[in-house]
């Protein structure tokens, strides 16, 4: 469930990672767009300048000149219909191939022409998973062999085919594993950052943003929210008695203990050194408390051959009007956390609509863990 916590830092970027799955950027249409129009319009102003050029035979020039046609109506279909389908955009690529392997069969010489071929493969290695690249790559393959054998009379061809067909091949899944890779890699820094090292739960800045997500997710829906912010009592004790050492391991099976009790979509993170933050969407302030006083108990229960006891305070407040912000959530249920501490900890009190809601001391709160 921890994980599901982080899923707007990292689950976007693991399903990159995997073998057969869309990387992120085969959804950034815009970026697509405008890389797209850029090849296209570069690969007809490349074919049209090379026409002045010394040739040794001019009767591919009328060809020559369709093709850097098509390329500038591919340019102008790319650059003004906005797509948002995928399917759409891998069609740049097979346009891009076809057009390519038109040109391998009406170029005399052949000469330079395979290496256009590289420009359709790099969008869709950048791009698209292996899988997508495996199909761009098999018509490559086939419109060249056709291009080459059905219509070209190069003495070379047959080392051309193989020669043109392996680099870009090589070419393509090398810049795919390179993407993936740095996919990967970047996965890896999103869950570094969004997460504290210590508990595994998700950090300060990444909560921050998670609930900001998260009450904008109530507004939508229509559905409560509530916050609940946990303080573990008279920590400072624990690590002057039983050292540093000790307090983390405090930590670490408070946390767990967030996780067990905890609903699968529940926002749980360490927010300070001792204090927690659990998020719960769908949750009105009654269940928030609840939840809260769930957690004494459970506690509890959990004390079997301790030696260190804890106590834990809890604030809770729920998402009201439409002029409530994170900031003012998070300081109202402090205001809360802080009304229990002063009220002799070990309790639970509920921000209410400007006042406070007071709960009875929990019985003792008892964490299970060796000091040792």
């Amino acid at each position: 469930m921890v994980a599901s916590n982080l899923r707007i830092w990292t689950a976007s970027a693991r399903r990159e990672a995997q073998a057969g799955t869309q990387p992120a950027a085969a959804d950034d249409f815009p970026f697509m767009r405008r890389v797209g129009v850029a090849m296209f319009v570069l690969g007809a102003v490349t074919l049209l300048g090379t026409l002045p050029l010394p040739d040794p035979d001019t009767s591919d020039h009328p060809a020559i000149k369709l093709i850097a046609g098509l390329l500038g109506l591919g340019a102008l279909f790319v650059g003004t219909v906005r797509v948002d389908r995928r399917w759409i955009v891998r069609l740049y690529v097979v346009y891009g191939i076809l057009l390519v392997s038109a040109l391998m069969a009406v170029t005399r010489p052949i000469e330079a022409t395979p290496f256009f071929y590289l420009w359709p493969m790099l969008f869709s290695a950048y791009f698209f998973s292996r899988r997508d690249v495996a199909v761009d790559l098999v018509i490559m393959w086939v419109t060249l062999g056709v291009a080459l054998f059905g219509f070209s009379n190069d003495p070379m061809k047959q080392v051309m085919f193989m020669g043109v067909g392996v680099s870009v091949t090589l070419t393509a899944v090398v810049v795919t594993l390179l993407r993936e890779r740095l996919t990967s890699v970047i996965a890896q820094l999103a869950e570094s950052s969004a997460t504290d090292y210590l508990t595994g739960l998700l950090n300060r800045r990444a909560f921050d943003a998670e609930l900001q997500q998260q009450i904008d997710r109530a507004r939508r829906s229509g559905l409560p929210l509530a916050l609940a912010l946990f303080d573990l009592d008279h920590f400072k004790r624990v690590n002057d008695r039983f050292g540093h050492a000790a307090g983390d391991r405090a930590l670490c099976a408070f946390g767990a203990l967030l996780v067990q009790d905890g609903r699968s979509g529940d926002t749980l993170a360490r927010i300070g050194g001792e204090e927690f933050a659990v998020v719960l969407f769908g949750a009105d302030a009654e269940q928030a408390l609840g939840f809260a006083e769930r957690i004494g108990r459970e506690l509890q229960d959990s004390s079997a051959g301790r030696e260190l006891a804890l106590s834990a305070s809890a604030g809770v407040a729920s998402l009201g009007d439409a002029e409530q912000t994170p900031s003012t959530l998070l300081v109202d249920a402090d205001r809360a956390l802080y009304a229990a501490k002063m009220g002799g900890r070990r309790r639970v009190a509920v921000w209410d609509e400007g006042s406070i809601r007071l709960g009875g001391p929990l019985d003792s709160v008892e964490l299970a863990f060796s000091a040792s």
